[in-house]
């Protein structure tokens, strides 16, 4: 069974609703769905968003797993931030642990063609502006950001998984990534969505809407497509293995 871990509820919902025969389970004390994504036997856990909370999660899912002798292929999946100016919105970006995942990932069809990298750059704060995501790149040289691979990798390596990492780049290199409006909507501190606090922030400064609207606007056709994306590499490993 694939272990598929995704850092926030909105970019897992629509692989919730793509699981076939899904039931809710609980594995080390974590909620999880296990079902077939495609055919493919996989179990999607909602790791949370920041190198602390995923880190927690993604441990207590893998001690569990393999202290039950059945752990499979681990992959992560979700948005990242593009801060390479050769990578536009949509570009599907992977880093794989063996040549046989990357073989399959490599080999998936896309309008924009996957491209394999070899860092991506884990950050505890949310990189912003087109200044920062421009010195980020020229200092570090990782074409995109995103504030869960590092810890994933380190303990993918101490339950020596088979791995994969995917993202989708949601937001381009010359674009504002609104951090003080996801900061009103998720309480990076305890891990939660807070929903009311955003409402609240956007009724007492109404020009935020509109920023709100640009940043969401390509959201739901980049979840759509990383979700199309992953059932194709899954489906494709699965053949090759």
């Amino acid at each position: 069974m694939l272990t598929l871990f995704i850092p926030s509820n909105y970019e897992a919902a629509v692989f919730k609703r793509a699981l076939e025969n899904g039931r809710k389970v609980r594995v080390g004390g974590v909620v999880a769905r296990e079902g077939r994504l495609c055919g493919v036997p996989v179990r999607l856990v909602v790791c949370g968003m920041g190198p602390v909370h995923s880190a927690r999660r993604v441990e207590a899912v893998l001690a569990a797993v393999a202290s039950s002798g059945a752990l499979g292929p681990v992959w992560l999946a979700g948005f990242g931030g593009g801060l390479d100016p050769g990578l536009e919105r949509y570009a599907i970006v992977y880093l794989a642990g063996d040549a046989a995942v990357a073989s399959a990932i490599g080999r998936v069809p896309s309008t924009l063609p996957p491209r394999r990298i070899e860092t991506i750059l884990t950050s505890g704060v949310v990189v912003d502006t087109p200044e920062k995501k421009r010195a980020a790149f020229r200092d570090m040289g990782a074409p995109i950001v995103d504030m869960e691979t590092g810890p994933f990798l380190a303990l993918a390596g101490k339950y020596q998984c088979q791995w994969a990492v995917i993202r989708i780049v949601s937001d381009e290199v010359s674009e504002e990534f609104p951090a003080d409006l996801i900061a009103s909507s998720h309480d990076f501190v305890r891990g939660r969505d807070t929903p009311l606090r955003l409402a609240w922030r956007l009724l007492t400064h109404p020009r935020d809407v509109g920023r709100l609207r640009k940043f969401l606007a390509p959201l739901p056709e980049a979840r759509r497509r990383l979700l199309a994306f992953v059932a194709a590499a899954a489906r494709m490993s699965l053949q090759i293995s």
